[in-house]
């Protein structure tokens, strides 16, 4: 016990001047500065310190990009994801469509997409009116970004009235990335097919270039082409690509325990300030450990509970 309070009495002097070279550092130039006042200090004191340290953990670097659930759908057509591309700079061109909605099967990679003038509920129900027509069924999930345009009261209670069910993610930073990276795929075609012929209008010819798509092989499906892929062999399809429901391997081990204390990360934008506080000041406790997800989840409460 006196061996400790020595060691965090040494580290606390080094750590809270400022005209020390371990002075509000890193773990690594603490560590070289501590065992000059005393060799027996290891790595595992000092982490032990600054872990209760409450400036340093406000300011530790943070994860931006960190392992997410993969998105795994039950079958053919059961779950799409959605969103918007932005045509607003060729509006005029277009007879006054803006945007296109576009949705992707997450098991085939079928794509569909519809021109719409604007973000308003009657312009994007009817867009989705459209989609749904051309789908083999209805999906029994669908998944998008945050944006108003799809978390309307009207786009609720058309997707309620569809017996749809539709998820948003809870940080606005979380994307419906397939959806995205589809997005960026039809832009492409797109743009070259508009150099090409001279022209500025994508709308009456985003169907065509949809469909080649659609037609394409596709590396994330095995090199199938999403046309290939029906109700027939969807459940070979998918067992093939993300393995027998229920089947969970290279699950790590918990970083957290139940009742443990942490903080959380700040919500900051792409360009914030990397020397402005990354957590915020208040200390939470893990309540639940989900262990058998992948990755592992968490559940914090406040002191409320």
């Amino acid at each position: 016990m006196e061996t400790t309070k020595r060691v965090d009495i040494i580290l606390d002097r080094l750590y809270n001047d400022p005209a020390n070279p371990a002075g509000f550092a890193g773990i690594n130039q603490l560590l070289i500065e501590a065992k000059k006042k005393d060799k027996s200090i290891k790595k595992k004191d000092v982490i032990e310190y600054l872990e209760g340290h409450r400036t340093y953990t406000i300011h530790r670097p943070r994860r931006v990009r960190f392992k997410r659930s993969r998105t795994m759908p039950a079958g053919y057509m059961t779950d799409v994801q959605c969103d918007l591309a932005d045509f607003q700079k060729l509006s005029r061109q277009n007879n006054g469509y803006n945007y296109a909605l576009v949705a992707i099967d997450v098991l085939s990679k079928r794509v569909f997409a519809e021109p719409v003038r604007t973000k308003k509920g009657k312009d994007m129900i009817q867009a989705f009116e459209s989609i749904l027509e051309r789908m083999e069924m209805h999906p029994h999930r669908v998944f998008s970004d945050k944006g108003t345009e799809f978390t309307s009261k009207e786009m609720a209670e058309f997707f309620k009235g569809k017996d749809i069910e539709k998820f948003t993610p809870n940080s606005s930073t979380v994307k419906a990335s397939l959806a995205e990276r589809c997005i960026r795929n039809i832009k492409q075609r797109l743009y070259r097919y508009m150099s090409e012929k001279h022209t500025l209008k994508w709308a009456e010819a985003i169907h065509k270039i949809v469909d080649a798509i659609n037609h394409s092989k596709c590396r994330a499906i095995g090199g199938l082409r999403p046309i290939d892929i029906s109700f027939n062999n969807a459940r070979k399809i998918r067992e093939k690509i993300y393995g027998r429901i229920g089947s969970n391997i290279n699950r790590k081990k918990t970083r957290f325990q139940k009742n443990d204390f942490v903080r959380m990360s700040r919500n900051k934008n792409v360009f914030a300030k990397g020397y402005l506080p990354n957590y915020s000041d208040e200390i939470l406790q893990v309540d639940l450990v989900k262990n058998r997800a992948n990755p592992n989840r968490y559940r914090v409460k406040d002191e409320k509970g």
